[in-house]
């Protein structure tokens, strides 16, 4: 939780919901996909919280990254609000940051939004679910359309979409678009991620010495 100075200056509601409820931790390993669907389910059965703050540990959150979010959050205008952190996909020599903010071309695959405003509430299509803030209208939502045996795992899944296998953060903004929720990003609310490369010689080689 924030400090008490952070707290003391909190005047938008879902900031204020979030700095009162319960902080909810799940270990997950390598399928992404149980851990968050783990994750909504205590969130929604075993609280009253009116916003989901999803924080992977792998990320950095600064105060203001935080307050942009928050301050961008609205229950029913823009109830889902991601921040804006960068993947590391393959390079040449260093990993090549990649915005995991996206718009779905004709054939359902993430394009990243590479020219995107700085410091502003833009509305996207996907992103990547490592730092989420989400109403709780809309994970309920998705609940109820969901089959019998699928209720408590029905909001991340890996699997197929449009011809092209889909991580469990891209099948879930697909079904807040199903669903007709929409979905932002704030691009002024940036965090750093945490990955490890391989250095070798390459390196050394290209180091100013």
């Amino acid at each position: 939780h924030p400090s008490p100075a952070v707290r003391a200056r909190r005047i938008n509601p879902a900031a204020r919901a979030l700095l009162h409820d319960a902080t909810i931790r799940v270990l997950c390993g390598g399928l992404l996909s149980r851990g968050r669907n783990e994750l909504v389910k205590t969130f929604l059965d075993h609280t009253d919280a009116a916003w989901l703050l999803m924080l992977d540990t792998d990320h950095g959150l600064p105060v203001p990254a935080f307050d942009k979010v928050v301050s961008a959050a609205h229950d029913t205008e823009r109830p889902v609000v991601s921040g804006l952190y960068f993947a590391a996909f393959p390079g040449d020599l260093y990993p090549t940051p990649i915005p995991t903010i996206y718009r779905m071309d004709s054939v359902s695959r993430g394009v990243p939004i590479h020219d995107y405003p700085p410091d502003a509430v833009i509305p996207i299509d996907a992103c990547g679910a490592g730092f989420l803030l989400v109403h709780r209208s809309a994970l309920e939502l998705i609940r109820t359309g969901a089959d019998a045996d699928m209720r408590d795992w029905c909001w991340f899944q890996d699997g197929p979409l449009g011809g092209h296998w889909m991580s469990e953060d891209i099948t879930f903004c697909a079904l807040l678009r199903a669903n007709g929720i929409p979905l932002h990003a704030h691009t002024g609310a940036i965090l750093p991620h945490h990955k490890d490369y391989w250095l070798d010689d390459r390196h050394h080689e290209r180091t100013p010495r």
